[in-house]
């Protein structure tokens, strides 16, 4: 498995939405944010956000996006975490 990590949103909406997933968070709290849709994760209650209100969100919490283009796996990390 190949894995990327990206802080683009460029990168993050294309691949998302050429995926199925979607901006969102959690209900009525905006700064938990999450990508909804999707097969590959289990489904959860969120609140649809548009993009650019979900990566003042991504950039303020100094996430990263970490995926696999040929899965369609995903995660939110913190950039402060180095991988192992």
């Amino acid at each position: 498995m190949t894995n990327y990590e990206t802080t683009s949103l460029h990168v993050i909406r294309m691949w998302c939405e050429a995926n199925g997933y979607w901006p969102g968070h959690m209900p009525g709290d905006p700064t938990r944010i999450r990508i909804g849709g999707g097969t590959f994760a289990p489904p959860e209650e969120l609140e649809l956000m548009d993009w650019e209100d979900w990566y003042a969100q991504f950039s303020k919490r100094q996430l990263k996006f970490v995926y696999d283009p040929t899965q369609g796996w995903y995660d939110l990390q913190s950039r402060n975490v180095k991988p192992d």
